[in-house]
């Protein structure tokens, strides 16, 4: 949604910050799940749903930050897609952790406000923007 590489969202604290919350809310609702999650982004599914505690989520952003010199500014297949134009998976990966969220009663503000955002991206209403991050985190708190 954002139309940035891997580490331009690392680079700065906002975009670690949105990596860490929607990692958060997908590994509490797969946890929740009974789902048997391998370690993802340097982390245990474990790690990342106990994000909300304050040294956690110290231990999380500090491992995000880009390391000088350090790998690539990629960017992810959805994100791929939003840049050519092509309709995103945004159902099937934030919308399903979303809906089975809803089901399981494990709360996904982020994620849900998220994937209000990149339907409207799909639907040509809204344009992909490094602005979207502060527009998603303050949503995702009110």
């Amino acid at each position: 949604m954002t139309g940035l590489g891997s580490l331009e969202i690392a680079a700065q604290p906002r975009g670690r910050e949105i990596t860490i919350r929607l990692a958060a809310e997908s590994a509490r609702v797969g946890l929740a799940a009974g789902y048997s999650i391998p370690k993802f982004g340097g982390a245990e599914a474990k790690t990342w749903a106990a994000a909300d505690d304050g040294a956690v989520y110290a231990g999380l952003d500090a491992m995000l930050v880009p390391k000088g010199g350090s790998g690539r500014n990629w960017r992810a297949s959805m994100a791929q897609d939003v840049a050519k134009g092509r309709r995103s998976e945004i159902e099937q990966m934030n919308g399903h952790v979303v809906a089975r969220g809803r089901e399981l009663g494990v709360a996904t503000p982020l994620s849900s406000v998220v994937v209000n955002l990149v339907r409207e991206i799909d639907a040509g209403a809204r344009k992909t923007s490094s602005e979207l991050i502060e527009h998603a985190l303050t949503a995702a708190r009110s």
